[in-house]
């Protein structure tokens, strides 16, 4: 067996035995919802200035802090009544803010950061959402194919979901790192993330990047091939998803966003800490197959926005050309708080 094969099936045997362990200790207190006693005890902000809100969230294990707070009465214990809508798209979530039929994206920072410097949307990034970790989002290839090291990415397809979307990023910033020019991959937009296993293996595209749950799907039922982990080199524990409301909508409704992010911080909480809670979420929301759930990779769930870490963002925006080099004087800061 290669040597990256071996290296990554000793990876997934790791996960699976530390979600089984962890399933272990919690089962005691885990009967189909997680304890909210894991969670800390409510803020219940007073005088809410509207109680039913929506969000828009681009579906993924990214948001499971935001699952767990709606499956375990967080958002209602705030006194709110909370929507969750999947997007297609980051860029929708971040269209229906705009437009009013949203209250709340749940969308990669690569949208947020293009909207911000291109079309000056002037949002405001609420909470982070989650930082990738080993094997939580790779790139792959199908079963035997002979595209075995990054350089054979030369002249090949890699689909993506959006013009220069968060996926886009990483891979411009993996060919870098392993100096293949970017003008020698063709990076094509426009496919959904959890249809490209399905692609794969009809060849359809030569390589596409894959986010868990999807990674634990795509092995299981098609075979794919992982060709590299984007949680390495200058991406290694990159902000990937985050939250974010129009700075009007947050000047009209400050005490309705202090109760959401009190939830949704006491989701994030519970999803960093309490596997079983991350898995039945999941399986709730994404429809992830119990099995599937128990071994697949997850990211890190923050429980603060850093203004450090979302700057990497921008400066990797800037060195690819996904924003102007003038942008270099542009700070996270302006879009926190």
């Amino acid at each position: 067996m290669p040597e990256r094969e071996l290296k990554y099936l000793n990876k997934r045997i790791s996960v699976a035995f530390s979600a089984v362990a962890l399933a272990l200790t919690v089962v005691g207190c885990s009967s189909g919802q997680s304890s909210q006693a894991s969670s800390s005890a409510p803020v219940l902000v007073a005088n809410l200035e509207k109680t039913n809100i929506t969000v828009d969230d681009f579906p993924s294990v990214d948001s499971a802090g935001l699952y767990i707070a709606q499956m375990d009465g967080f958002f209602r214990d705030e006194g709110l009544n909370v929507t969750i809508n999947d997007a297609d798209a980051s860029q929708q979530t971040v269209s229906d803010i705009e437009k009013g039929t949203a209250d709340i994206s749940s969308a990669d920072y690569v949208t947020y950061f293009d909207n911000e410097l291109l079309d000056h949307a002037s949002l405001r990034i609420i909470a982070e959402a989650s930082t990738l970790e080993p094997d939580q989002l790779e790139l792959f290839v199908a079963h035997g194919s002979t595209i075995n090291q990054v350089k054979d990415l030369i002249g090949k397809t890699v689909a993506v979901a959006g013009h220069d979307d968060i996926a886009t990023l990483l891979i411009d910033s993996l060919l870098s790192e392993d100096d293949v020019p970017l003008k020698d991959v063709t990076v094509k937009p426009g496919f959904a993330l959890p249809a490209i296993p399905a692609l794969l293996s009809k060849h359809a595209i030569d390589a596409g990047p894959v986010p868990e749950p999807f990674v634990s799907e795509g092995e299981e039922q098609y075979g794919m091939q992982p060709l590299a982990d984007f949680d390495e080199g200058a991406t290694s524990n990159f902000p990937i998803q985050g939250f974010a409301v129009t700075q009007a909508w947050a000047r009209k409704y400050p005490n309705t966003l202090r109760a959401f992010v009190a939830a949704l911080s006491a989701g994030q909480r519970v999803a960093d800490t309490d596997r079983r809670a991350l898995e039945l979420a999941t399986e709730k929301f994404l429809k992830v197959p119990p099995l599937t759930a128990a071994v697949m990779a997850v990211p890190e769930f923050p429980l603060a926005v850093s203004v450090h870490q979302l700057q990497r963002v921008v400066d990797d925006m800037i060195q690819f050309g996904f924003v102007p080099a003038r942008d270099t004087s542009f700070s996270v800061s302006s879009m926190v708080g």
